[in-house]
């Protein structure tokens, strides 16, 4: 998780405006990731479920099922 926080804080990764709302909340309320879903996360970001999708997919994971095991593992340990 805090290799993921470094890439963006060093700007290696690049979002959408819509993008990025999703990459903030994950970072400022990681819970909301690890034990939501697509519609929930984009009902809270305001954005559509695709836009969850896809901020996953911009932050080097194959998919938002991948994404959200990292907030899951990050809750367990």
């Amino acid at each position: 998780m805090q290799d993921l926080k470094n890439l963006i804080a060093a700007k290696m990764i690049v979002f959408t405006p819509q993008s990025e709302r999703v990459a903030r909340l994950a970072l400022k309320r990681p819970e909301v990731v690890a034990f939501g879903t697509t519609l929930s996360i984009a009902a809270e970001c305001r954005v559509g479920p695709t836009t969850v999708c896809r901020a996953a997919r911009l932050a080097g994971f194959d998919n938002f099922a991948d994404f959200k095991d990292l907030f899951r593992q990050h809750f367990k340990s």
